[in-house]
Formats: C-alpha cells, sequence, structure tokens
C-alpha cells in the first residue's frame, strides 16, 4: 500500500491526501527538529509516520514512539487521534506476522498522566518490550520516569520505565516552547545516551511552530543539524494551494482591546472581568467562536461567570470554560464540547458547518488552549503573553482559512510599574511580545517573525546527576532527590489533589485515588487551597494488609508529585469552574471508587486501600497468588521465560550472548532465597502438600517470619558463594538482588530494623550465618546447603580480599552505563512476572501447581 492510501486510511478519508513533509516522515530518515505552522497535522505526521515505518522497515524503526506533551488536554486529544488512527488501519486485526509491526490498540497504547497506577499488574507496555508501542504522557509522567523517579508509581518499579524509555525508543516532544526546564533535560538525556551508550537506538524529535534550534544546545547535546523547516525545506508545500491558503490567505487582522486591568485586587479582577466581557459579547459573530485566553485560571474563572450572568440561563449551552485546572471527567466534558460543532438555535442545521442561523459559542480559556487544541474561532481576545504562546494562541484563530472576510485578534495589555499582572510570565518577555504587536496588523502565519529569545536554562542535568539518580534508595533520612527542578519550572510545578467523604469512612482507612478523581494544582496556590483545610497523604511507612495508609500533611508543604486528599466538606472544587480554593460550599462531589481488580483485591494482603504507591521495603505481594506454585517448579518457568524474552530481543539485537546468559543464569536463581524458614514460614501451605518449598502461596501471613526480610538478597548470596568465580558472575549476582526493585546498587540494614541479639551483620532481614538449604534449581543443577555471610556489606574488601556489594555495584554501572544495567535489570524482571501470569493462567486452565 502506497503511503498516501496508507495516510488517507487512517484518517478515515479517501480524499485526504498528506502533505508533503508528512510524506517525509514515513519515506526519509526523521530529523531533529521539526518547525510546522499551526494547524498543519504535526500530530499525524509523527504517528502516521512511525506507523508507516513501523509497518515496512521494522527492524530499524524503535519499538516504541513516546509522545512527551507540555499538557494534560493534549494528552487525551492525542490519544483520541492515535486510537482512530488504529482502528482505522485495522491495527486490532491480525496483521499477517507473527511479530506484529503495529501497536494493538487495546494494549499498545498507554497514556501516562497523574494519579498513579491502581492496578497490581505492571501495564501491557510494561511487560512486553519486544512489542510495539504508542506512550503519549505528560512531561510530568514522562521525565520522572526518564530520570529515575516516576511519579505517581511505585518506586520499586522506577528502573524498569526508566530502561524501556532510553532503549528502543522515539521521543517526540511537542510544543517545546511549553516545556520549561523539561526542555534542557529532554536534550542532555538525549546527548547522555549517546556518550553512555544504550542497549537499542533512543531517538529524539522536537517539534514546534515556534522553536529556534540553538534551544537545545546544551552542554551535553550540541544544536541539532538534522532540522526542517515548513514549508520553506519542502517546495511541494510552499508552493501548494491548500497550503497557502492556511498560511498566507488566512487573514487575521490584529489591534489592541479597549478592555485592560488597572490592577491585581480583587475589585481591579472584577472590573476588568466586566468590562472584557462587555467588549467580547459585542464583537461575537453569530454562528461562530469566539475565544477568549487569559494567562490566570481566577481571571478566566472571573470572565466567565460574569458572561454567564449576562447570557442567562438560555445562553449558557453557548459558554464553555477551559483551563488545566479541573478533574479528567469535567475536563473531557468539556473538551468534547470546544471541538465539537457550534451550538446552533432551534432549527438550524448541526452539520458543524458555520451558520449565521446559529448562535455559535463563547470559548473562555488559559494556556490549557494554546498548544495543540484542534479549535478555530473568528474573533480571539488574548491578554500579552511570551511572543511564542501568542503564536500559538495565533494559530486557533481562522485555522483553516474558513473565515472568507478574515478573523480578528484582539490583545490585551498587561502593564503594571510592579509587573504583578504579567503573572505567570516574567514582564520582560511581555515586554517583547508589546513591542513586536505595535507593528503587527495581519497575524496570518506567513507574517509572524520567528522567536528571537529561547527559554532561560535554570537547571540542566549533569552526567553526575543521572548517575546519583540510577540510585533508588532513599537517603538515611528517608527522602529522596528532587527531580522537580530538571521537569519544569518552579512556578510550574503542580501536586494533586481528590476530595473524600471523611464523614462516611474515617480518613486514615480511604482507598486510593482513580486518576478520574485527581486535579492538579500549582504549588504557588498550596497554601491558598490548605489555609483553612487538612490534608492527607499517603504515609510512607504503611504495612501491607493494614487498613490505614493515610497521615495528616500537617504543616508540610506540598511537593510536586505528592497525592493529597482533602475532606468534600469542605469544598475548593465546583463542577462548572474547576479548582476554586474560595469555595467552602457546597460540598465537592465525590467520584464512586471502585476497588482494583486482580487476585486477592478484597482480601487482608491486596486490601483495596493497597496499591503500588503504598508498597513498602517489607511487602512480597508477588509470592501471594491465586495457586501454590513449588519453587523448583517456579524458578524452571522463570529461567524459560527469560529465555524466550532475550531471544525476541536478540532478533533486534536488544542484547548480545553474554547478557543473555547472565540474565538467564540469574533467572535460574533468582528466587533460591525463598527456600530459607524465614520465608517458608510465612507461605500458608495447602492441605496435603507434599513439603517442597514453595515460590506462591494462596495465603501469605505476615505476621510470621522475619520482619524485612528479603529473598532476593539471600538468593544473591547464596550465588555469590557457590558460582562467584564464574564468568559474568557480578552481574548474574546483581541481577538476581534486583529483581524487585528493593536491593540493588547499596546493601544497608533498614533504618527501623532492629539488631539481633549476637549477629554481627544483618541487613533486609538476612542475618549473618543464616542457613539456606539445598534447593533443586530444576535442570540438573542445584544451590548446595549454604551459610550466608553478609562481609560485602562492609566498606572496603572482604577479609578474603572480594570487593564489597557497592563496589561491585559502581563498577557494574562504570563498565555498563546507567541505560544499558536499567536495561538488563528489567528483563529479569519481566521475565518473572510473565512466568508468574502463567503459571496462575496455566493453573485456571487445568494445570497442576501452575506447571505446564
Amino acid at each position: 500500500m502506497p503511503f498516501d492510501s496508507f495516510f488517507a486510511r487512517a484518517m478515515g478519508d479517501p480524499l485526504r491526501a498528506p502533505y508533503d513533509y508528512q510524506r517525509r516522515l514515513a519515506l526519509e530518515p526523521w530529523p531533529e527538529v521539526l518547525i510546522a505552522p499551526t494547524g498543519l497535522g504535526k500530530t499525524a505526521a509523527v504517528v502516521l509516520g512511525w506507523l508507516w515505518q513501523r509497518q515496512n522497515a521494522p527492524q530499524s524503526t524503535p519499538l516504541r514512539l513516546v509522545l512527551c506533551l507540555p499538557m494534560r488536554t493534549l494528552v487525551e486529544q492525542t490519544e483520541a487521534q492515535v486510537r482512530r488512527f488504529l482502528a482505522n488501519l485495522g491495527a486490532a486485526e491480525d496483521q499477517g506476522t507473527a511479530e506484529r509491526p503495529l501497536p494493538h490498540p487495546d494494549d499498545g497504547v498507554a497514556v501516562l498522566m497523574g494519579g498513579g497506577e491502581r492496578d497490581k499488574a505492571p501495564p501491557p507496555w510494561v511487560r512486553c518490550p519486544d512489542r510495539p508501542a504508542i506512550l503519549i504522557g505528560t512531561q510530568d509522567m514522562l521525565l520522572s520516569r526518564a530520570l529515575m523517579r516516576g511519579y505517581g508509581m511505585s518506586r520499586f518499579r522506577w528502573p524498569v520505565d526508566f530502561a524501556l524509555l532510553h532503549s528502543d525508543a522515539q521521543w517526540v516532544f511537542d510544543e517545546v516552547q511549553a516545556m520549561g526546564a523539561g526542555l534542557a533535560t529532554s536534550a542532555q538525556l538525549h546527548g547522555l545516551r549517546n556518550a553512555l551508550g544504550t542497549i537499542r537506538p533512543a531517538r529524539s524529535l522536537w517539534l514546534s511552530a515556534t522553536l529556534d534550534p540553538g534551544w537545545l544546545a546544551t552542554v551535553d547535546h550540541p544544536a541539532p543539524a538534522r532540522v526542517l523547516r515548513v514549508p520553506d525545506d519542502v517546495p511541494e508545500d510552499a508552493t501548494s494551494p491548500r497550503v497557502r491558503r492556511l498560511l498566507v490567505e488566512a487573514r487575521k487582522r490584529v489591534g489592541p482591546a479597549a478592555a485592560r486591568p488597572d490592577g491585581t485586587t480583587r475589585k481591579d479582577v472584577a472590573a476588568y472581568a466586566a468590562a472584557l466581557a462587555g467588549e467580547v459579547l459585542e464583537s461575537h459573530r453569530p454562528g461562530r467562536t469566539t475565544l477568549i485566553i487569559l494567562n490566570t485560571v481566577a481571571r478566566a474563572q472571573e470572565v466567565y461567570r460574569i458572561l454567564l450572568q449576562r447570557l442567562g440561563p438560555a445562553g449558557a449551552d453557548r459558554l464553555l470554560l477551559l483551563h488545566s485546572r479541573f478533574r479528567p471527567a469535567e475536563r473531557q466534558a468539556q473538551l468534547a464540547r470546544l471541538t465539537g460543532p457550534a451550538t446552533p438555535e432551534a432549527g438550524a442545521p448541526d452539520n458543524g458547518a458555520p451558520d449565521h442561523r446559529s448562535a455559535g459559542r463563547i470559548v473562555v480559556a488559559t494556556q490549557a488552549i494554546e498548544a495543540g487544541v484542534d479549535v478555530t474561532s473568528a474573533v480571539l481576545f488574548t491578554e500579552l503573553a511570551p511572543w511564542s504562546s501568542l503564536v500559538q494562541r495565533f494559530g486557533r484563530v481562522n485555522r483553516y482559512g474558513e473565515c472568507a472576510d478574515g478573523a480578528e485578534i484582539r490583545w490585551i495589555d498587561l502593564d503594571d510599574p510592579k509587573g504583578e499582572l504579567a503573572a505567570p510570565y516574567p514582564p520582560e518577555e511581555l515586554a517583547d511580545a508589546r513591542r513586536r504587536l505595535a507593528s503587527l496588523t495581519d497575524a496570518a502565519p506567513a507574517n509572524l517573525p520567528p522567536p528571537d529569545r529561547g527559554p532561560p536554562l535554570r537547571h540542566v542535568l549533569r552526567r553526575k546527576d543521572l548517575l546519583d539518580l540510577f540510585d533508588t534508595d532513599p537517603d538515611l533520612t528517608g527522602f529522596d532527590i528532587d527531580v522537580s527542578p530538571f521537569i519544569r519550572d518552579a512556578r510550574d510545578t503542580d501536586f494533586q489533589v481528590f476530595w473524600r467523604d471523611f464523614a462516611a469512612l474515617e480518613p486514615s482507612r480511604q482507598p486510593l485515588p482513580g486518576r478520574e478523581e485527581l486535579c492538579a494544582v500549582p504549588i504557588r496556590r498550596a497554601a491558598e487551597l490548605l489555609k483553612e483545610r487538612s490534608g492527607w497523604r499517603l504515609d510512607p511507612m504503611a504495612k501491607p494488609g493494614r487498613d490505614a495508609v493515610w497521615m495528616p500533611l500537617g504543616n508540610s508543604r506540598p511537593w510536586p508529585g505528592l497525592v493529597v486528599m482533602l475532606d468534600a466538606a469542605d469544598g475548593g472544587y465546583r463542577p462548572d469552574i474547576g479548582l476554586a480554593p474560595e469555595i467552602t460550599a457546597p460540598p465537592v462531589p465525590v467520584s464512586t471508587v471502585e476497588p482494583p481488580d486482580g487476585p486477592g483485591s478484597h482480601d487482608a494482603e491486596s486490601h483495596d486501600t493497597q496499591s503500588h504507591d503504598a508498597e513498602s521495603h517489607d511487602d512480597d505481594r508477588d509470592s501471594r497468588q491465586n495457586r501454590p506454585v513449588a519453587l523448583t517448579t517456579h524458578l524452571g518457568h522463570v529461567a524459560a521465560a527469560a529465555h524466550a524474552l532475550c531471544t525476541a530481543l536478540d532478533r533486534r539485537g536488544a542484547i548480545d550472548p553474554a547478557a543473555q546468559a547472565a540474565v538467564v543464569t540469574a533467572a535460574r536463581w533468582h528466587d533460591v532465597g525463598k527456600a530459607h524458614p524465614a520465608f517458608q514460614e510465612r507461605m500458608v501451605k495447602p492441605a496435603g502438600w507434599d513439603g517442597r518449598p514453595l515460590a506462591k502461596a494462596a495465603a501469605y501471613d505476615r505476621t510470621r517470619g522475619r520482619a524485612y526480610f528479603r529473598h532476593e538478597l539471600a538468593s544473591a548470596l547464596a550465588y555469590l558463594q557457590q558460582r562467584g568465580g564464574d564468568a559474568g558472575a557480578e552481574l548474574t549476582a546483581y541481577l538476581i538482588a534486583a529483581h524487585h526493585g528493593k536491593v540493588r546498587l547499596s546493601l544497608r540494614a533498614l533504618p527501623t530494623e532492629r539488631a539481633p541479639a549476637g549477629v554481627t551483620r544483618f541487613a533486609r532481614g538476612v542475618h549473618e550465618g543464616d542457613e539456606l538449604p539445598l534447593v533443586d534449581l530444576g535442570n540438573g543443577t542445584r544451590s548446595d546447603p549454604v551459610a550466608l555471610t553478609l562481609d560485602l556489606m562492609e566498606l572496603g574488601d572482604t577479609p578474603a580480599g572480594e570487593p564489597s556489594w557497592s563496589a561491585r555495584a559502581g563498577r557494574l554501572l562504570a563498565d555498563h552505563g546507567p541505560f544499558r544495567l536499567a536495561w538488563l535489570e528489567s528483563l529479569l524482571r519481566i521475565a518473572d512476572w510473565r512466568a508468574s501470569a502463567d503459571e496462575q493462567a496455566a493453573d485456571r486452565e487445568g494445570g497442576r501447581d501452575g506447571e505446564r
């Protein structure tokens, strides 16, 4: 199938032809930077270009497409587009090959936004690194994972997401002018991948209508040389009548608005909102959309309130408020209204075309609409903003050249002696935009000057920072490295809140939130929201199996990514206007919360208040499954799964023979430590069990055995003491120890771990001299009885002259680099997940003890 036919099929329009630059992205190697005006289909260009290359050149095309977006509204819109493309292309049908070149719409598309993961199992894109996937997420979720500090997920899975995002992945950073600090981080990560090496290439593409490639020059990443400028570098598009209609002939008259604020007091804002509402109603064109873009949520809410009063109940359907401080359900409802047809008057046809018998609509919005949202208007009112933001806003006017008589833009000056009205933007950026607007009379894209200043570099990720982040253990005080300065500017960082009915269930026992409940709150508004409200956060020391997982926030200041629970009776949110700290009544409507699905979701071990977020160092939830599995059987299953996974990845050149041997050997040994009496005491044996050590049991009694016991540490020690002289033994031992993400670079007792009487060394529940019995490894080999020693947890070499654990891990990190080492670490974990799932599936199909 030629690309033009492929494109038309994906778009669902047999007459739709691609622009030539879209054709180039499918048929030629990608640039590093794509600069194209708004309205020319950049999302379709990159998604369909990647899908075409996956179908026609799968070996050379990255398996994962990572769409990194600055705003939640873009994520939801992009997800809908991607799913529509895949459905139109028949990606859910048999693709005719054993290895799918295209992602399946059901499990090959993943959305990463604030809210965490309530499902016990890792998502399909994580469990299946050998299958194609499209990941769509905000820069907060994606860059935090790329820095191994993933927001809203288990800390113990950080290395896996880190590994998959840095290997065999095509990153696309869209609307980069809105990325802030994340822009430099994206460039540095690309440069560091090139410098430190990856198993498979991870590429980057930065795109925007307003982008200077020089912005991407950082200490480890030179300014990109491969730049595609549309239409300048694409002669066919430059001379295309279709492109000229959008870039030249779509007239947009520009002039100042009469309304402007005189100050920042509540009285000043009310007077300004009233004046602006009046000017908007006078200039609105029947049958068209009028768009008002304001720089703060508070001003947008006030203008919306006054317009609602003046239009009355009969005009409420014509009015729409959109900003980033809504919960997902309300935000999606507003977006659906925004991207649908204008509201017609009675009797007018509702076919989506402008109709002067219809009333049209008035949309009040903030920056949430300025990038990527597919909407057009005949009249735009916009507050003064940085030039790159204004260019994006202008792209929401006469976007498709539909206004034959031209559209109108009125800009609202924000100028006060103290610069308070400029917030959240620097006053100097508004002054630059004011200077440009002074001589601009028409904002057709061809008339807009390029940006002449880039975003300031405030925090630049360095190599040492990345290597420090590879260690996922918190420091001795329990704190982690804060990666938020590398992700967003301080003024843009958010935490999340949700509301619950405390009268129905006490706060400490409330279930964890779903993504649909969460509302983003800027850090700068934390004091206002929490002044008269008591917040609750997850208790990091909560013990698995207990109901209470929430603790009072107290006087602590929220930090980026934190999830805070509030009492619905205290207000602070209204479905029609979103986050509103000043509103204390009526109570916030509470979403219905369902417990997560999965084995044991209602029992003590996997209570519905538990999830990855509450997982502790003492948790071994993966060992509790529906049916028992013997240890020897499980070791064989995981070794087979590891071999199969490595074989599949070897076909893509994603693993070398030595590394494959280490992964498969580690799989054979990974759970040997479960034979320890401290672990077996916790496994509740089924009636008639023959006494073999168990790897999985239907019941797991945490009250028995030894506190903090980590079986993977015992496994690694047993392996080193018996096979430490083998080639690749250090890597194999590391993979064994790290296969739950809880024992990695450092080996030390937890702060709350008590010293046992008469024991010289102890860590993670393993004591010096512990006896581990013989274990049949299932392939004709065995682990002999051994007395475990922890001498390698000491500083310096052991008495036998062997390096310490930290020295071994440091050497592995230096030899393999963080991206390769995390990749190998992840393969064993994924093989373990797959084998465990298959064991339970086999049991449901009638197998014995999960054996196949």
